[in-house]
């Protein structure tokens, strides 16, 4: 998954500080090799941040959109062998034989402890970064470890696992996970990441592509207040309609106008209360229409049906697009497809993905969705394959191409963010009279903030998939 680490960057867990500089929000500390930042948020959030270089690039954050903190209450006790941050719910020690963290409650009880980190330089995509990681001690602590998304091994506690943080179809992957010591660990990095703790001992935090190791540590010790912090940093849930909260009705697939009305109609007639009705994939003639097919003669008339007998109704959308849909030559001329020409049977002969890392190409793919569907009524959006779609490939198509903002190995993970974050600010653009709800194939770290919902995937429809 990652590429090997050059001889000339070997692990060494020895970076020893050489100074400590004190700062309004912390401290920097210049270390043997590269730059260290500790920054006191909260008094039960801490920020950081290791460079290795001498200066920290200055990247736009996709994940954590708190833009800056109040003052903490905090002090700092630079020393000869150690350097102490005390805020009233922690204390943070760094220690300058080595450049080690450890994190403790006010009590002095630790909590967790970066022993090590290290960036080698490496070639990714064609681009010249970093494979980052990060080494905690975890010697007589053996924790319960939970969160890191959706995965499909049955596993609920990741103690002893290695989780590979990769978006796939039923894989979703969210680079945040919470200790049973009573603290969480988001690791702000947007490209394919993975959670290491087959040996007991340790826990080792990788990113195949980083400038920088980057993380957030948060104090609860409930868990309610851990996720309430994540919250804060990554974006607030807005309220779904109360409609979301009711009974459903949906099946792969309804294929006509009739089918759907008369399904709608049986429900009413033994009057079972159904809230929602969903339509699936292949409305549409081609794949990127966005026009409905023979089989829905009239779209309105349908919607307002559904309405007036009081079912909200979702409709699937794709963010794929087939040649020979009427769009797929405008966007492709506008640069708005992520470019695949190195994939031997696709675009421009094939499938297109749009590139939702383009602003231009998310407000284009929303006008589609809101001329075609919203405009009518539609409530609901099932934003399907926003992994993107991987099946039939080894590997999900971003991390060998570009994307607007850079290589796409880079932000490899961030698709299913940056797709529904189009969608919702479409929707909100146009009124505020009607609240988004959207059910995505694949979620990471924000999505809440787009009043997402995540499903399981394409899962098997038996017994064990459902255990």
């Amino acid at each position: 998954m990652f590429v090997a680490a050059t001889a000339a960057a070997q692990w060494n867990p020895l970076n020893p500080v050489q100074s400590a500089k004190p700062q309004p929000d912390g401290a920097l500390f210049q270390m043997q090799a590269g730059l260290l930042r500790i920054q006191i948020c909260t008094d039960s959030i801490v920020h950081v941040t290791y460079s290795p270089t001498s200066l920290f690039p200055r990247e736009k954050d996709y994940i954590v959109t708190k833009e800056s903190w109040a003052a903490a209450p905090f002090s700092f006790q630079p020393g000869e062998k150690e350097s102490v941050f005390i805020t009233p719910k922690l204390k943070i020690t760094v220690a300058h034989a080595d450049g080690s963290i450890v994190f403790a409650d006010s009590s002095g009880q630790k909590l967790y402890q970066e022993y090590s980190r290290t960036m080698t330089p490496v070639v990714v995509n064609g681009e010249k970064t970093y494979h980052s990681e990060s080494w905690s001690s975890l010697w007589g602590s053996y924790e319960g470890f939970y969160g890191l998304g959706q995965h499909q091994a049955g596993v609920w506690n990741y103690m002893g696992e290695d989780v590979a943080l990769s978006q796939d179809n039923t894989n979703i992957s969210v680079p945040m996970f919470l200790s049973s010591n009573g603290y969480g660990i988001l690791w702000d990095n947007a490209s394919r990441s993975r959670f290491d703790n087959r040996f007991p001992h340790a826990l080792y935090l990788s990113s195949e592509v980083a400038d920088t190791i980057n993380y957030y540590f948060i104090y609860g010790p409930d868990f309610d207040r851990i996720v309430a912090s994540y919250r804060e940093m990554t974006g607030e849930a807005p309220m779904f309609g109360k409609w979301a909260y009711g009974f459903w009705q949906c099946k792969n697939r309804y294929q006509s106008q009739k089918e759907l009305l008369d399904v709608a109609a049986k429900y009413r007639e033994l009057h079972i209360p159904v809230d929602n009705i969903v339509q699936d994939w292949f409305w549409w003639v081609k794949n990127g229409d966005f026009t409905f097919n023979k089989n829905y003669p009239d779209p309105k008339a349908m919607m307002d049906e559904l309405h007036r007998e009081d079912f909200h109704v979702m409709f699937s959308v794709w963010p794929f697009f087939y040649p020979g849909s009427k769009v797929y030559e405008e966007m492709d001329q506008r640069g708005f497809f992520i470019d695949r020409t190195k994939v031997a049977g696709f675009h421009p002969k094939g499938s297109a993905l749009y590139d939702a890392f383009n602003p231009a190409a998310r407000e284009f793919y929303w006008q589609l969705m809101n001329n075609a569907l919203f405009k009518i009524g539609v409530d609901a959006w099932w934003l399907d394959t926003t992994e993107p779609e991987t099946e039939g490939r080894e590997t999900n198509i971003l991390v060998t191409n570009k994307v607007a903002i850079g290589s796409g190995a880079r932000y490899a993970n961030l698709y299913p963010l940056m797709t529904t974050t189009g969608v919702y600010q479409g929707q909100r653009g146009v009124t505020n009279q009607k609240r988004v709800f959207i059910l995505s194939r694949s979620a990471f770290a924000g999505s809440q903030r787009n009043a997402v919902t995540a499903w399981s995937g394409d899962v098997n429809a038996d017994w064990e998939a459902f255990r």
